[in-house]
């Protein structure tokens, strides 16, 4: 098969779950044979980290991405910088702008039997640009619940949006909270195909004397107020916060002012970050799809102390600690933010303070905990196809005239929507490179 992904996420670095998710099932697909492209913005980080290979100077973006093992790729395109990376070309956009038109290229030069569009895609204009040059054969992958354009979390909710996403062939959700989600708000039926992203081999289990309470991602959405308690509360205890895409210069600076939270660089393998921790906090207070990470530290003996919200329960596998929060219920837009910014609710930090305490404090209770942890991940692990995605793509059919028909629409009203959509893409490219 010809697959193109066609994402509105940067490919590499992937520090969230959504993009790393992505990244592993392409270089799957490649892996097993099958012809993978991926058009994606570049990442404005990559032109400005400091590289050892350069001195401690500036690289270009290429130079970067070859540090990361991807090998450069001629592209007669002045908006894009094209590599591949373990056996999937990408072609990373340069101008956010340009994002659609080179979607359109890449698919007229491809001819696609499928092209995949993940749902975090503000505005919809990369969904938009695949359903134009592939109709029929748009697959949409359900990630993020807020960047849906329905349901009660939607950033943007959009009933053209929504008719948009049931033009696609097929919907695939990446746990059953999303399909759930989907089905409830939508009435939008999915196929739950779980990425198998942990690895063939069971990573080494971590010791129990681990230095750190660590945090991925600390933001307002993930439940940062809780990280900043429990650090306020706990000044005996060191706590590691990655921050990755959520954080805002005002959360970073919070972290830094405590004097018990040490800032770690984000990594596309989060295993020498894990094995540096002895508990991984995960207090989100949105819905989350499911919760990568904490498989991933669950796999090797960490416990992780999880808030019980969207597919998160599904990811702890039954074992404690499922803790209460306070969830997001309203956003507000702000100037100079890529994203909506939520009003967070006051958090009881009580169970998570009890929870915390006696996994540092009863070595018996964290060893127990750890092995428990180990083995529901492992059999999770265990139970996944690796090649489920093939699978269903092999098995899908193309979107008939009839699936694709969209409802007309007032002219004027489809330039207004287009021009929104294009200046979200924008907004969030730009969020995405700080």
């Amino acid at each position: 098969m010809r697959i193109l992904l066609a994402q509105n996420l940067i490919h590499l670095p992937s520090h969230g779950g959504a993009n790393k998710s992505n990244r592993l099932l392409m270089e799957r697909l490649a892996a097993l044979g099958h012809e993978v492209h991926v058009v994606a913005p570049l990442s404005g980080a990559l032109a400005t980290d400091p590289s050892p290979l350069s001195g401690g100077g500036r690289p270009s973006a290429l130079d970067e991405l070859t540090r990361r093992g991807a090998m450069p790729v001629a592209s007669d395109d002045p908006d894009e910088v094209a590599y591949l990376h373990h056996g999937v070309v990408v072609h990373a956009v340069t101008d956010p702008a340009a994002l659609p038109r080179r979607v359109a290229e890449v698919a007229a030069r491809l001819v696609p039997d499928w092209t995949l569009v993940p749902s975090d895609d503000p505005g919809l204009v990369v969904l938009g640009a695949a359903l134009r040059a592939t109709p029929g054969r748009v697959v949409y992958l359900v990630h993020t619940l807020q960047q849906l354009p329905f349901g009660p979390g939607a950033f943007y909710p959009s009933a053209g949006g929504t008719r948009m996403v049931r033009r696609a062939a097929g919907v695939v959700a990446v746990s059953r909270a999303a399909r759930d989600y989907c089905l409830r708000h939508a009435g939008l039926r999915s196929t739950v195909i779980y990425p198998h992203i942990y690895g063939d081999t069971a990573p080494p289990a971590v010791a129990s004397t681990a230095p750190y309470v660590t945090m991925i991602n600390p933001c307002a959405y993930k439940g940062l107020p809780i990280l900043l308690g429990l650090a306020d509360a706990l000044p005996a205890v060191t706590f590691q916060a990655v921050p990755t895409w959520g954080a805002t210069a005002e959360e970073r600076a919070a972290l830094a002012r405590r004097p018990n939270i040490r800032l770690t660089p984000p990594a596309d393998d989060l295993g020498p970050i894990l094995a540096r921790t002895r508990v991984l906090l995960m207090p989100s207070l949105w819905d989350e799809t499911f919760g990568y990470t904490c498989v991933e530290a669950m796999l090797r003996g960490v416990p992780v102390l999880a808030a019980d919200v969207g597919g998160l329960a599904e990811a702890k596998r039954g074992v404690p600690y499922l803790l209460p929060v306070t969830p997001i219920e309203r956003y507000e837009s702000a100037p100079g933010h890529a994203r909506p910014v939520p009003v967070v609710p006051a958090q009881d930090l009580t169970p998570w303070l009890a929870a915390l305490r006696r996994l540092m404090d009863d070595p018996a209770h964290h060893a127990d905990l750890a092995e428990r942890s180990a083995d529901a991940a492992r059999a999770f692990v265990r139970g996944l196809d690796p090649d489920a995605l093939e699978t269903y793509l092999a098995a899908l059919r193309p979107a008939t005239a009839e699936q694709r028909q969209d409802p007309p629409q007032d002219p004027h009203r489809r330039a207004a929507l287009a021009r929104l959509a294009a200046a979200r893409a924008v907004a969030a490219a730009k969020g995405a490179a700080r």
